[in-house]
């Protein structure tokens, strides 16, 4: 039982992810950065749904392995690769906003060039940033696994600016999820929607739902 999904085990080997209306925030506001449900928005689990689907098989042709596996629009379910995920989670930045600025002092929209960070995902200790050192010293995650996360993400991060530049949107930043398959491959899990990244057009953040709307408008 997830914040935004649940995880059901099937008896082939994979996994159904049954999207929610629940969304993180903080005081009631969506806020793709916080760790913490806040709310419900009356269509949030399908807009992410279609917008994962959309972007996931983009990535799997550039690629890039991800989890996806096929999906049921009327069900409201994904059904993906069994992963044995890290709990890291990798942020890429292209403009700060939200808690990088709290954290570090800097002003929103400081352009940061596809700076990619990781925190250690955890909910009790909120989540902290962590460096790769740390983590291979835990034993969380190699110093090769920890690389090859980084390679991806900021590969994901030119393929999203750009799918997202057709519609005049600016992406920010968004946080992705890496785990290992059964043959120790490191692959790209969870989602890739409105609920892990901040899109801007015209100076206004873009809504999850609107998102969806206007990239896959056949599923509406």
């Amino acid at each position: 039982m997830g914040k935004t999904k649940d995880v059901i085990l099937n008896n082939d080997g994979t996994c159904t992810l049954k999207f929610k209306d629940d969304a993180t925030g903080r005081d009631g506001v969506f806020d793709p950065g916080e760790n913490q449900v806040a709310l419900k928005i009356d269509g949030l689990g399908k807009a992410s749904m279609v917008l994962s689907q959309h972007f996931f098989k983009i990535l799997n042709e550039n690629k890039i392995p991800t989890h996806f596996i096929d999906w049921d629009l009327n069900a409201g379910t994904m059904l993906v690769k069994v992963l044995k995920i890290f709990p890291v989670e990798f942020i890429w930045r292209d403009v700060a906003w939200g808690s990088f600025c709290r954290a570090y002092g800097v002003r929103p929209g400081f352009k940061l060039g596809g700076l990619v960070e990781a925190t250690y995902k955890s909910d009790e200790l909120g989540d902290p940033r962590i460096s790769k050192e740390t983590l291979v010293a835990l034993g969380i995650i190699t110093a090769e696994q920890f690389d090859k996360c980084v390679e991806y993400v900021k590969k994901v991060g030119e393929i999203l600016k750009q799918e997202l530049s057709k519609y005049d949107f600016e992406l920010y930043d968004f946080k992705l999820e890496f785990g290992l398959d059964e043959d120790n491959n490191i692959i790209l899990g969870d989602e890739i929607s409105g609920g892990i990244w901040r899109v801007f057009k015209d100076g206004e953040p873009v809504h999850p739902i609107d998102c969806a709307k206007i990239i896959c408008p056949q599923y509406y």
